[in-house]
């Protein structure tokens, strides 16, 4: 039991540690913050000064208390020995008293023994008798003494109590206070031991008339105890008092600091949160009219200046705000075209001492596809991307804009030769942007085109400045994209006759112009046509046939491919319904027609008007469509619900995954031309056809090559296990009337 305990004990120490650790750090924290404050100064010095003076008066007090104690024992031992002196001298008549001028007995004179046998039998009374008289007059007990000439101290010879001297020892030896007075026969009072009592007595002297001390009468007035009671009384009454007054002024000082400071906290707290800038909050005690309420509206006043600072940093914050919103792109933050116009005509002022300038514009590559395949959102981050790598290579003193879209603009201080300079930053500008983006999982590349204009030799303002970098970005973008070309004069002509071709454009469908040539696709195994592409082709009134690459893009980018597509599917259904039933009809859609709602009702009202079967007509797709998102591939494979025949044309390069294979209803794959140019010279399009034909045979699709120019390269091809073929080698597009149906390709 007793090793039990020794374990336990530890153990619950120990669990209450932290506990007591606790509140002794929370008293202690709270002793700290009452010791800091002033409340508690106040209270300290209140107490402190009432604690003196309290103390300095009951000094005083008791001084004089004591004093007049001792005098008004001092008077009664006179006034006992005054009636001890008159008895005396009516029992025994043969004494004498002497007076003091006022008439006090001083002391008896006699020349006989008092309280011997002698005067017993003369008077009648023993000492005894005489001291009860006595007594009994004043209430007190008396005693009579001879004096020791020996030994100078008195001797008992009786009392009132009538004790005899052999039963109690009556003066102390040390007791001499009176010896003095007495010896000098005087009345003296004070303190003595007599019977093992203390008392206060007087003392009435008494002598021979030679002035010899015969002894002494003394008197009491009282013991000691009795006596010292009252000052015991005052000195206990007097400490209830000053325990009385401190908790009492203690308790108003406290009600009083507390009400004189309970502000303080609060203005202190006010000040504080206006420090931490928290101004909602009006400051209390404002209306007092002492210096509390001149301490809050001084605050108050300063809340409000802080306010009112505050609002003007608002506005201030505000206005730097709206002034940089107001030049700058709200998504990339470079600056926007305002800012790019201000500084242009500040360079062009200051040109004559800077040395010139060149400007830059940039067009984003292929930009649209990523916008319309993977969304604007994704468009957004290739902006930023694209924004922070021309920062990345932009010089000291050099601005980039963004003007809208994709549209990007530089301004490029010169330092020596503007056009050399300028195109060192295009072509770090085409290298960085060049690089690949990783946008969430997605691989993209996006190249830029460049225009460069040079100041002052291209332009003497903003924007002819700008219209020239703009010819020459276009001029860019002709010139096969991902390129720089610096202004040089004669490029509007150019723009010119674009701009002219894009009017032309949007006329030709009503006037006509368009026309369908078609080429034919073999089966490689048995060398027959299987079937045409229907390709389009615009014969100008005055440019004569004007090729697809030319004018397909441009149809695309302003929404015209959409009513020409449906022109084209409308007129090659008309077409093939006319060749034998084994023909099959191929036709090409642009990814802006698959995102446009009624692509599906264009097809089923082509095949319904010409009355061509759904299985004869394959609508060819490139790659982008599978990220043109999930309305276009809802298109295609209600399409392919209808029995259409959907290809995957120019597969291997585009975005593709191969995941898209087996989502999407492809029957056909076809194989880019640029893989087939390089089959008897590439290995590695050898290798790439060969997989793309082994993956199509197992997901059951046929497969056409474009672009077969040699019989090298159809026999590479046959020996792949590719099923069809299609190019110059076996005819070239040219119109339906041209066309003999059935015919048969060249033998393999």
């Amino acid at each position: 039991m007793a090793d039990d305990t020794c374990h336990t004990q530890p153990s619950t120490a120990t669990g209450n540690s932290p506990w007591l650790l606790r509140i002794l750090r929370s008293s202690l924290s709270q002793a700290r913050a009452w010791n800091r404050s002033l409340l508690s100064k106040i209270i300290i010095v209140f107490l402190g000064v009432a604690l003196f003076s309290y103390a300095l008066g009951a000094m005083v007090g008791w001084s004089m208390f004591v004093d007049a104690a001792k005098e008004q024992w001092n008077n009664q031992a006179r006034i006992n020995t005054q009636i001890a002196s008159s008895t005396l001298r009516n029992i025994y008549t043969y004494v004498a008293i002497k007076t003091d001028s006022s008439g006090q007995v001083e002391r008896i004179v006699t020349g006989q023994p008092i309280g011997d046998d002698d005067s017993i039998l003369f008077t009648g009374f023993t000492p005894t008798d005489v001291l009860a008289l006595v007594a009994a007059q004043t209430k007190n007990d008396a005693w009579l003494f001879s004096l020791d000439p020996q030994t100078g101290l008195f001797a008992d010879v009786a009392s009132s109590s009538g004790l005899s001297p052999a039963e109690t020892p009556w003066v102390a030896p040390d007791e001499i206070l009176f010896t003095g007075d007495a010896l000098a026969g005087l009345v003296s009072s004070g303190f003595a031991t007599i019977a093992g009592e203390r008392y206060f007595v007087g003392l009435l002297p008494i002598v021979s008339p030679d002035n010899a001390l015969l002894g002494a009468v003394a008197v009491s007035i009282g013991k000691a105890s009795m006596l010292n009671r009252a000052q015991e009384e005052l000195l206990r009454n007097s400490l209830v008092m000053v325990i009385t007054v401190l908790v009492l002024t203690g308790v108003v000082a406290t009600f009083l600091a507390r009400r004189l400071f309970r502000p303080v906290p609060a203005l202190v707290q006010a000040t504080l949160q206006i420090a931490s800038e928290v101004t909602d909050t009006v400051t209390p005690f404002q209306t007092r009219s002492d210096e509390i309420g001149d301490m809050a509206r001084a605050i108050e006043a300063l809340r409000e200046a802080v306010v009112e600072r505050a609002r003007l940093r608002e506005i201030r914050d505000m206005a730097v705000t709206l002034e940089h919103m107001a030049h700058h792109d709200a998504l990339t933050g470079l600056a926007n075209r305002a800012l790019l116009m201000k500084t242009l005509d500040t360079a062009l002022e200051d040109i004559e001492h800077s040395g010139g300038f060149n400007v830059l514009l940039l067009d984003l590559d292929r930009f649209k596809v990523v916008n319309d395949t993977l969304g604007h959102g994704y468009g957004d981050q290739l902006l930023v991307t694209t924004a922070q790598r021309i920062r990345n290579v932009l010089g000291e003193g050099d601005l980039a804009a963004r003007l809208g879209g994709d549209e990007f603009a530089i301004i490029q201080r010169v330092r020596k030769d503007p056009i050399n300079e300028a195109r060192g930053l295009a072509g770090r500008l085409l290298q960085t942007i060049s690089a690949v983006v990783m946008l969430e999982g997605h691989e993209m590349v996006v190249g830029t085109s460049i225009g460069i204009s040079c100041a002052p030799a291209h332009g003497a303002s903003a924007g002819q400045l700008l219209q020239n970098a703009d010819l020459a970005l276009y001029r860019a973008k002709a010139a096969g994209r991902g390129t720089l070309i610096v202004f040089e004069q004669g490029m509007d002509m150019v723009v010119q006759d674009q701009h002219a071709l894009e009017i032309d454009l949007r006329r030709a469908l009503q006037r006509g112009e368009f026309e369908l040539h078609y080429q034919p696709f073999i089966n490689i195994a048995s060398g027959l046509v299987c079937g045409f592409e229907a390709l389009v082709r615009w014969r100008h009134p005055q440019q004569g046939l004007i090729p697809p690459d030319r004018f397909i893009p441009l149809a695309e980018e302003t929404g015209i491919i959409v009513p020409l597509g449906a022109w084209v599917l409308e007129r090659a259904c008309a077409d093939a319904v006319t060749w034998p039933v084994e023909m099959r009809l191929a036709v090409n859609l642009s990814p802006v027609q698959l995102r446009h709602c009624g692509i599906v009702e264009t097809v089923g009202g082509a095949l319904r008007a010409s009355g061509l079967l759904a299985t004869r007509l394959e609508l060819e797709v490139t790659e982008t469509v599978m990220l043109a998102g999930a309305d276009s591939r809802k298109s295609l494979q209600a399409i392919g619900a209808m029995g259409v025949s959907i290809v995957l044309d120019d597969f291997g390069t585009g975005y593709a995954s191969l995941s898209y294979l087996a989502e999407m209803p492809f029957s056909k794959i076809k194989i880019d031309r640029g893989f087939v140019a390089d089959l008897p010279t590439h290995h590695t399009s050898r290798a790439i056809v060969s997989a793309i034909t082994n993956l199509a045979s197992a997901l059951h699709m046929e497969i056409t090559a474009e672009g077969v120019e040699t019989e090298e390269q159809l026999m590479i091809l046959k020996a792949a296990g590719c099923t069809h073929a299609q190019g110059y080698y076996f005819a070239r597009p040219r119109p339906i009337g041209d066309i003999e149906m059935p015919r048969q390709a060249k033998k393999v």
